[in-house]
């Protein structure tokens, strides 16, 4: 039988980091609501800017069909109400944005 509850804790692992050529990226492993035990590597872009969200990705059956699933909307959630992740995500953006300026100086 297939479960539908949502896991109590749905976000196992939880990564923030920059890549310069795309944003900064809010990555990690959230459970499956229809499978127990099962993890799916879900993936935020955000545009260093604006903060809003450029790309998603997810590696479920549902984001690979229909390009939208319960994970993405998990992660976008805990970006918006967690207070010590935008502080990380700040953090980040931070960092990019002085190394962006220092390759800007180069010449």
């Amino acid at each position: 039988m297939i479960s539908t509850q949502t896991p109590k804790n749905p976000i196992k692992r939880l990564d923030v980091f920059y890549v310069l050529s795309e944003g900064v990226v809010v990555a990690g492993d959230v459970e499956s609501k229809s499978r127990k035990g099962l993890l799916h590597y879900t993936r935020i872009v955000l545009d260093p800017l604006t903060m809003k969200i450029t790309k998603a990705s997810c590696d479920c059956e549902g984001y690979t069909f229909r390009h939208n699933c319960w994970h993405i909307k998990t992660l976008e959630q805990m970006i918006k109400e967690d207070r010590e992740l935008r502080e990380r995500i700040e953090k980040a953006r931070q960092e990019m944005m002085q190394i962006e300026e220092d390759i800007a100086s180069w010449g």
